[in-house]
């Protein structure tokens, strides 16, 4: 088979697997939960894939922004250098949150039973399989950390874990969480990195580059004052 049908082939496989999956959790969200409850986790789910494609493209746009303000004026660069003298962007990171509520922990259990690590090694499935259920271990625990009712049904829907109808202390977190994707997609968005990566003309992506360098260097020089 020649090398561009296999690729086609692979692609359209990956993109069959990718609706069949969208279309099981859209079955399993309509077996367990009401209308309102429905439309949150999908809500939910929409906003937290945004922040991850948001997330990926901001890493891109980081490093090639550095790049090409480096070769534009590498004074600007030095605007950029963290305290310790290093240029990288500090990596983002949940802050832990204290709570009591037992119909999540026992849902985290009932979870955790399926993908914990420890487990792993005795079930008798694939390594992609493997792979998966770690993922999803990872995500029930960011979950509990964060105390995110969302990502934690997010896991359940994907594990085919069936969910108890909502109450509305549990719709609230996930409401508030959502806007806190919201609010941290907004941000990545505004940066000029992002801003810059994002930009279609050439000549325009060009001219804010130059704006930024010499709004970089003003940093610099008020820095020293």
């Amino acid at each position: 088979m020649p090398f561009l049908v296999v690729i086609l082939y692979i692609d359209f496989i990956m993109r069959k697997r990718l609706l069949y999956t969208s279309y099981y959790i859209i079955i399993v969200i309509n077996r367990y939960m009401n209308s309102i409850t429905k439309k949150l986790i999908r809500d939910y789910i929409y906003q937290s894939e945004t922040l991850d494609d948001v997330m990926q493209i901001s890493t891109e746009a980081e490093q090639n922004f550095r790049d090409a303000l480096n070769t534009e004026d590498p004074k600007a660069l030095e605007a950029l250098a963290s305290p310790d003298g290093s240029s990288k962007p500090k990596k983002e990171e949940d802050e832990s949150v204290k709570f009591d509520d037992s119909k999540f922990k026992k849902l985290f259990r009932k979870l955790a039973v399926k993908c914990h690590p420890d487990k792993l090694e005795t079930l008798d499935v694939s390594e992609r399989e493997k792979a998966f259920l770690k993922e999803c271990y990872e995500k029930i625990s960011i979950a509990n950390n964060i105390y995110d009712w969302g990502l934690l049904l997010k896991v359940a829907l994907d594990l085919d874990v069936e969910v108890n109808e909502l109450e509305q202390e549990q719709i609230d977190n996930i409401n508030q969480n959502i806007e806190t994707i919201k609010a941290r997609i907004e941000k990545y968005e505004a940066s000029m990195a992002y801003k810059w990566y994002t930009l279609s003309d050439s000549d325009i992506k060009q001219k804010y580059l130059q704006q930024c360098a010499d709004i970089f260097k003003k940093s610099l020089n008020m820095g020293r004052i």
